[in-house]
């Protein structure tokens, strides 16, 4: 490695050579704790002292010792060669999964499944792993990811950069998610839309992506993509229904984010609406070991038939 201009052949074992004369004081005892031959020990020191323009050790005296430019140089070599090893063992470390964070973007419902499972099998394999795990919208944590704030995200539809990979990791279908009192709960029968009282529905902010999908679903009625309470997060959403003060249109993780026993999830028959869930990465660029480790269990941990 070169640590001088383009035009110089000196390099870490010319400066390494030179600390390990200096510390030894004699070149017979340093090219044996090198493991090199006298003779190319002196050749690797006279090379160094060629580039420099100088003499650095004074071979007349016994044990040999450095001149003043020698020492005044070998000083900084020594912080050239420390700092270089300790950013060599940082990167082993980094490279080993020894030390290092992941920062992971994720849709609320996608935190509970699969990233869940993940970060319990990525943890027991390499706890010295930081784990940072940002939940948002699919358009912020898209952005996040381009902009490399974000390792990678689990993100609904909504995601359009060239600067992008999504691949699909699972079909998340949509239905009713109402209290486990709530009439529509209790039905015998398959829920039908005919069934949902528009006056009942509380619905996500516009801008959501789920929001977005059930305004754009051509198989639903008008009546049914709005709702009068409307809520800016599927956690408000859920915790209203929780207290039965309305139903929902949701897909089915999304509807145990807030794992609560008082929601009930029904599937609606004549309706059919699915939102898929995408790993986003970057694609002119690789995740960094950690990252690509985590992405490869968070892969392992899903149903075969989901992975595409």
């Amino acid at each position: 490695m070169k640590v001088f201009s383009e035009n110089t052949n000196i390099g870490l074992r010319h400066l390494r050579a030179a600390l390990t004369v200096m510390e030894e004081g004699s070149f017979s005892r340093a090219a044996q704790r090198l493991g090199v031959v006298p003779s190319a020990l002196t050749e690797t020191i006279r090379m160094l002292e060629v580039e420099c323009g100088t003499a650095i050790f004074d071979r007349k005296t016994r044990p040999v010792r450095a001149t003043e430019a020698g020492q005044s140089f070998l000083e900084g070599a020594r912080d050239l060669l420390d700092r270089f090893e300790l950013s060599l063992a940082n990167l082993r470390q980094l490279g080993g999964l020894k030390r290092g964070r992941v920062s992971i973007g994720a849709a609320p419902s996608a935190v509970l499944t699969p990233l869940s499972h993940a970060i319990t099998n990525f943890r027991a394999s390499y706890p010295d792993i930081d784990l940072v795990i940002h939940d948002d919208v699919a358009e912020r944590l898209a952005s996040m990811v381009v902009n490399r704030t974000l390792d990678f995200a689990l993100a609904g539809p909504g995601f359009e950069s060239a600067e992008l990979e999504g691949r699909k990791i699972s079909e998340d279908p949509f239905g009713l998610a109402c209290h486990k009192d709530h009439e529509l709960a209790c039905l015998t029968r398959p829920v039908l839309l005919d069934d949902i009282n528009p006056e009942s529905l509380i619905a996500l902010d516009a801008q959501a992506g789920i929001a977005r999908m059930l305004a754009d679903c051509p198989d639903l009625p008008p009546r049914l993509r709005f709702g009068r309470i409307q809520t800016f997060s599927t956690i408000a959403q859920l915790t209203l229904i929780s207290r039965n003060a309305g139903v929902a249109l949701l897909p089915q993780q999304a509807a145990k984010v807030i794992q609560s026993e008082e929601i009930v999830f029904r599937r609606i028959a004549d309706f059919r609406l699915i939102r898929s869930l995408y790993l986003l990465t970057r694609s002119r660029s690789s995740p960094s070991p950690a990252a690509q480790r985590f992405i490869s269990s968070l892969l392992k941990s899903l149903p075969t038939q989901e992975v595409q």
